[in-house]
């Protein structure tokens, strides 16, 4: 069948079909390469002095700004999540953090900020961060621990 279509096309045509389809594979993963990876990892202590850390680690190799972020605790119901608790957000006047290509950022609770994490306090919830990006119009969701 391929050779029936090629008996009557230019080689100009096949060779323009070709280039194109190859130059189109190549800006997809380009873009792919490209995107916004971000993991969250935690370091919790049952000490306030000490705090809670929660890392931000940028996996991609272009730098992201963070707006402002917000810790959420979150429980599963039927069809829904509900929120129950919140720390920071842009009433509190959170700056802009520059995150590097391929580095990390840490945000740490302690004293007054330090929150506990144990079974008893959390119960069925998960705690979440969400991180308003500069450039984007949605909010990105990470579960931290849960």
């Amino acid at each position: 069948m391929i050779e029936a279509l090629l008996q009557g096309a230019s080689p100009l045509a096949v060779w323009g079909a070709v280039l194109s389809t190859l130059l189109a594979a190549i800006k997809v993963w380009e873009l792919w390469k490209t995107r916004v990876r971000i993991e969250v990892g935690y370091n919790f202590s049952g000490n306030e002095s000490i705090g809670n850390e929660v890392i931000v680690r940028n996996l991609s190799g272009t730098p992201l700004i963070i707006t402002y972020w917000e810790l959420i605790w979150r429980q599963r119901t039927l069809f829904a999540w509900k929120q129950s608790n919140t720390i920071g957000g842009p009433e509190e006047g959170n700056d802009d953090i520059k995150v590097g290509a391929h580095s990390s950022v840490k945000l740490s609770f302690r004293d007054a900020n330090h929150f506990d994490w144990g079974v008893s306090a959390l119960g069925h919830r998960k705690i979440f961060l969400r991180l308003h990006l500069a450039g984007r119009s949605r909010p990105i969701l990470r579960k931290v621990y849960g």
